[in-house]
Parts: C-alpha cells; sequence; structure tokens
C-alpha cells in the first residue's frame, strides 16, 4: 500500500509541475506608419506597405513578445491597409504564455515597448513616422 501511496504522489506532484502554469493569451495589436514611410499617397483606401526607411514595415514582419528575456510568442503582420495618410497593419499572437508582469513587443527589429498583459489582451497600438 505505501509504494501504491508513493506512485500516486508522484503523480500529482508531476502533473502539478507541468500543468499549472499560468494560461495563454491572445495577444493583439496595430502598427501604424505615418504618411512620410507609406506607398501610397491616394485618398479612398486600399494596401499599403512600408517605404524608405521604413521599408521593414511589411505584412510578414516578425513580431516578437518576451517576458524576462524569454520568447513567449510570435507572429507577424497583416496586409497593410491605408487610410488617410497612414497605413495600419494589425497583429494576432495566440498562445503567449501569461503569467508575467511585463511583456515586451518588438516589430522587425525596430526596439521594443512595454506592455501588461490586460494590454495586450485589449490590443496595443504601435506607430513610427509622421
Amino acid at each position: 500500500m505505501k509504494m501504491k501511496t508513493t506512485m500516486i504522489l508522484a503523480a500529482v506532484a508531476a502533473l502539478s509541475l507541468t500543468g499549472c502554469g499560468a494560461a495563454s493569451f491572445k495577444a493583439e495589436g496595430t502598427m501604424t506608419l505615418g504618411i512620410d514611410g507609406v506607398t501610397q499617397y491616394a485618398p479612398g483606401g486600399g494596401d499599403c506597405d512600408g517605404t524608405g526607411g521604413y521599408d521593414d514595415i511589411t505584412p510578414g514582419a516578425q513580431v516578437v513578445i518576451k517576458a524576462g528575456g524569454s520568447t513567449v510568442g510570435k507572429g507577424s503582420l497583416g496586409e497593410g491597409k491605408y487610410d488617410d495618410g497612414w497605413c495600419q497593419f494589425s497583429f494576432s499572437i495566440s498562445d503567449v504564455k501569461g503569467g508575467s508582469d511585463f511583456y515586451s513587443v518588438e516589430v522587425a527589429n525596430r526596439g521594443t515597448i512595454e506592455y501588461t498583459e490586460d494590454e495586450l489582451k485589449k490590443g496595443v497600438k504601435l506607430s513610427l513616422g509622421s
């Protein structure tokens, strides 16, 4: 009986170490470029990309979320949509590991900005250019 109890306790301990971490969450946001970095200048909407010094801000550009120096989520920018001089790209990253006080977000190696988990869940707004 003692062996059976020990095995059950070991199994419970193993499960508690692997399955009780903080829940993952979905991080959402936008990256907006000002008119000085946009490929399209016509009113009426449509697709757009970054240009000149912003040519790394395009659909598919990498978005990395880190917590405590470790990557906890990765994704990419969606299609750019032109709106009144601005080009806006959205991103949505599922399964970001939760439980940290702060998370850093970086788009296309442009440097990091820190946010809380709640801010990332609600959607963050990043911008470049004027």
